[in-house]
C-alpha cells in the first residue's frame, strides 16, 4: 500500500478504533459493519480490481457501483475510485491505481461530501503519492 501512513492508513486505523470501541460498548455497530464491508471489499478489489470486474462480482448486499475509473481531474492513465456508503459515518472513498497492471495501490482516503466529479483538491495527494510509490517500484509503462 503507498499510502500507509497517509489518508488511507488513518482510515483503517479509525475503522479499527471504531469497531473495537463497538464491540466493547455494545453500541453503534455501524463502525463494525463498515469495517466488516472494508475488509471484504478490498480482499475483491485484489483479484477484481477493474470497474467491470468487480461490479459483476457484486452481490445483491452491494451498493452498486464500488468502483469507477476516474476520467476527469487526472493525468494518471489508470486512477479508479472506490466508495463505500458509509451512512452517518461518511462517503467514503478511496482512490487507487493498477501498478504494472497487477498490485493494487491505494493512494488516498477521502469523505466525500458532495456531488459530480472527484474535485482536483482530492487527486492531487492521490497522483503524488503514486508519483513516490513510483520511486521505489518503477513503473513498466508510461504513467501519466
Amino acid at each position: 500500500m503507498a499510502d500507509e501512513n497517509g489518508a488511507v492508513g488513518r482510515f483503517e486505523d479509525l475503522l479499527i478504533s471504531k469497531a473495537e470501541q463497538s464491540y466493547r460498548t455494545g453500541k453503534n455497530k455501524i463502525w463494525v459493519r463498515i469495517a466488516e464491508l472494508y475488509q471484504f471489499q478490498k480482499e475483491r478489489l485484489s483479484h477484481h480490481p477493474y470497474p467491470e470486474e468487480y461490479n459483476e462480482a457484486l452481490s445483491e448486499d452491494d451498493t452498486p457501483p464500488v468502483i469507477k475509473k476516474i476520467d476527469k481531474n487526472t493525468s494518471l492513465k489508470e486512477l479508479y475510485r472506490w466508495g463505500i456508503q458509509g451512512g452517518k459515518t461518511g462517503n467514503h472513498r478511496i482512490l487507487y491505481t493498477l501498478h504494472n497492471y497487477e498490485k493494487v495501490v491505494l493512494l488516498h482516503y477521502f469523505d466525500k461530501r458532495y456531488n459530480g466529479a472527484i474535485k482536483v483538491k482530492n487527486i492531487l495527494p492521490a497522483e503524488k503519492n503514486y508519483s513516490n510509490y513510483c520511486i521505489d517500484d518503477p513503473s513498466h509503462y508510461p504513467i501519466f
